[in-house]
């Protein structure tokens, strides 16, 4: 659900006159705030731009024609009926004067010449380091920066930027710039990086931590210490941090704890600095003992173990038949980061899965579960609940759906609990109102067999109710707090307790939402439990290797183009297990002026939108945001695009065929050229359960015009249609059913507030 009141539209950012050499680049930006999100449609003077659709108009190589004014009109159109007019302001107007070639001064038609040389530079180790070039030219100048006479790869801009400068950054920087009519390299600017001078009682540079703190378990009512001891040169500042948040007054290598309660507890760390630079202790812990909440201090503690940690983390956000939601997959990035990096678990992370997919995915993970292995499941998009069982849609759910078109949770449970696993944890971040259009047929019956007292629940909101969404916050509501507390040292069901008591008392969710726990957990397990595979070693080994083949990323490939000379290099970053970035970087433009790169033919199946592909900002492809830091340059680089590739689990065959597109100037003339790409299968794509899918399932009958009202089974599917590996498990068999119009309108129950169901 998104929770989110109808904005008026208003302007925040009027379009500048602007004045250009013809030839140069162009942008005009305007900028509005409404809800639903504001619409962008350029003029140029009274003709409408056909392009023109975006809050920043672009215009390439401008010309004389280009001249004139250029206007905007924003609109937006009514979240409660569609069919009412559209509420619009236009912009003022914008004076785009350009000044032609003949007209200009020599200095536009000359090579480029450098009018800021690059400096000597001196600077101690661990501090910032910055060298800057600037030249003049027409067209305007590329740049190329070298160290030792050695091509630095990225660094393409006027600016080289360290910040922290090391040993190996010692050398003589030169900077080649060029443009179509010539070249110039700049002077060589020497960089010195000089090392703290030794004292007797400690090392050069940096602090080090001679005694790191250690965890410990606690009683609650109870005291507590933390010591870090460094050694280092200079005045050493100390900082303690728990969950990564600074500890009030914890300024000291002593942290004193006077009285141990439930929120201190958790992940601390000490960060040590001086003025070459700092250092962060490893994280450790104050937790209670397993199996001890009260203060005596003699009873004996068991400690609790995993032979090995899995997750399955599902986030559907792009819906074919029903509303999009906003906060999906972020929450599946953010809840997949902290199992994997803060908790040891080995995660499969998927995004937006049909029904086939969310099949196959859920095969896929309880084959990597085993005897004491903690299971996790989450999934995150629209859901329903009948009859006290619990239904996930993917994707592709009709716009009237049912059981059958939907995948269960406590069948998930089922074979979960099949592999006698050490603790099942199913996270459920979705609505729970009922739908009266489905009935449950008896053939679904997904009662356990044996409980064995592991099972764990958690739901962002009870029975018939839904889970909100917060228009411009990161994270829905249930995922902001369980973000918070997953981490924590405590028993799994009191960890969600920390949750439910968050949402319970956030100020837009707590008369609307209300998180349910639902366990059978009977021993004091944590999330934070240690791995011990002793007497499961080869399991372990099996499943390690089986979970690093599905999230293999292919090598980085260079690819030249002999007629131009140009160099291109092709890498690849996992978003997730079905979600890939691939960037081509120019490493040389050989002959030509400028070039573009870009990626075209894909397969079928492999989902590309062309709005998220073949842009030069990582952020402008549709990525979760935290991504950008994991690529180490300016995010906008004239020599750098970038393309997310979704769905990959559908790649049939034994490669990623593409083609590599280059488009280039050479002496004035427009050229481009294709490359043929071959690129081993990445992700989970290598995953036998995407090599050999199961069949499709047959289409419910409710949705074919000449059903009626018959009760379709398999029997219209003869069992010898399939392999006898591939036929369809009793789960997926199709019981009596009605189809008949849904009874229920969420818009109508919820009045006027605006929600996406």
């Amino acid at each position: 659900m998104l929770l989110k009141q109808e904005e008026e539209l208003r302007i925040t950012q009027q379009p500048e006159s602007v004045s250009a050499m013809e030839g140069d680049t162009v942008e005009l930006k305007c900028k509005a705030v409404s809800f639903p999100y504001p619409r962008y449609q350029w003029y140029h003077g009274n003709q409408e731009i056909t392009m023109g659709t975006d809050s920043v108009l672009r215009i390439e190589e401008v010309h004389p024609e280009n001249a004139g004014q250029y206007i905007c009109r924003i609109h937006k159109v009514s979240s409660r009926d569609p069919k009412k007019p559209q509420s619009y302001v236009f912009t003022e107007w914008a004076q785009l004067t350009v000044i032609a070639a003949a007209n200009a001064s020599t200095q536009y038609d000359d090579p480029p010449h450098i009018a800021v040389q690059p400096s000597p530079v001196r600077v101690a180790m661990n501090r910032p380091v910055t060298l800057s070039c600037a030249a003049r030219g027409k067209p305007a100048p590329f740049y190329q920066w070298y160290k030792d006479n050695t091509l630095l790869q990225g660094e393409t801009r006027r600016e080289i930027y360290y910040d922290q400068a090391k040993a190996s950054d010692q050398g003589v920087y030169t900077c080649r710039v060029w443009n179509r009519i010539g070249e110039v390299w700049s002077q060589g600017a020497q960089v010195s990086v000089e090392v703290p001078a030794v004292t007797q009682s400690c090392a050069p540079g940096i602090p080090e931590i001679v005694m790191p703190p250690v965890s410990g378990d606690c009683v609650l009512g109870g005291t507590a210490k933390f010591i870090c001891e460094a050694r280092g040169h200079g005045q050493l500042i100390y900082q303690w941090y728990r969950d990564g948040r600074p500890v009030p007054g914890g300024d000291r290598s002593v942290l004193w704890i006077p009285q141990v309660t439930l929120d201190v507890l958790g992940s601390y760390q000490c960060r040590v600095s001086n003025t070459a630079g700092d250092v962060m202790s490893k994280p450790v812990w104050l937790k209670l003992p397993e199996g001890k909440i009260g203060s005596d201090p003699e009873k004996p503690v068991e400690r609790y173990f995993a032979t090995d940690k899995v997750a399955l983390v599902i986030g559907n956000q792009f819906y074919r038949n029903q509303d999009n939601l906003e906060a999906s997959i972020n929450d599946a990035y953010t809840l997949s980061n902290i199992l994997r990096n803060q908790l040891d678990f080995k995660v499969v992370a998927l995004t937006n899965l049909d029904l086939q997919d969310m099949t196959n995915a859920v095969q896929a993970f309880c084959e990597l579960l085993d005897e004491g292995v903690y299971g996790v499941f989450y999934y995150g998009g629209h859901g329903y609940e009948n009859r006290g069982q619990q239904f996930m849609m993917p994707v592709d759910v009709p716009v009237t759906y049912r059981a059958s078109d939907c995948v269960c949770a406590q069948m998930v449970l089922k074979k979960m609990q099949e592999k006698s696993t050490g603790l099942n944890l199913l996270l459920l971040d979705m609505c729970r109102m009922r739908n009266k259009d489905c009935s449950l047929p008896p053939s679904e019956d997904w009662d356990i067999d044996r409980p064995r007292g592991n099972v764990v629940f958690g739901f962002a909101t009870c029975s018939n109710a839904e889970a909100f969404e917060v228009q411009g916050e990161r994270n829905g509501i249930f995922m902001s707090y369980l973000k918070r507390h997953i981490t924590q040292p405590l028993r799994v069901t009191h960890m969600l307790e920390q949750v439910q008591q968050g949402v319970g008392q956030d100020p837009q969710a707590s008369h609307v939402q209300f998180p349910q726990i639902v366990s059978c957990l009977r021993e004091e397990r944590t999330l934070r439990d240690p791995i011990s595979f002793q007497g499961h070693t080869q399991e372990f080994r099996v499943r390690n290797q089986r979970w690093a083949a599905a999230h293999e990323l292919p090598e980085a490939i260079n690819i030249c183009f002999q007629s131009c000379g140009v160099h291109v290099k092709l890498g690849f970053f996992a978003e997730f297990s079905n979600v890939m970035v691939m960037y081509l970087t120019v490493l040389d433009l050989g002959k030509t002026q400028q070039c573009l790169p870009s990626l075209r033919d894909f397969p079928p199946g492999v989902e590309i939108d062309v709005k998220f592909s073949n842009k030069d900002k990582v952020e402008d492809i549709g990525c979760c945001s935290n991504i950008l830091t994991h690529f180490p340059n300016p995010p906008k680089d004239p020599h750098r695009v970038f393309t997310r590739v979704m769905d990959i689990q559908k790649i049939r065959g034994n490669n990623l065929e593409l083609s590599l597109f280059l488009e280039y100037t050479i002496d004035g003339k427009q050229l481009q050229e294709s490359h043929p790409i071959l690129i081993p299968k990445p992700l989970v794509s290598k995953m036998p359960i995407w090599q050999n899918p199961l069949p499709p399932r047959p289409l419910p009958q409710h949705l074919y015009p000449e059903a009626g009202f018959a009760n379709p089974s398999f029997q219209q599917y003869p069992p010898q249609q399939y392999p006898p590996q591939y036929y369809p498990p009793p789960e997926f068999q199709l019981g009596p059913r009605i189809a008949r119009e849904s009874e229920y309108d969420f818009d109508d129950k919820l009045g006027d507030l605006n929600l996406n169901t």
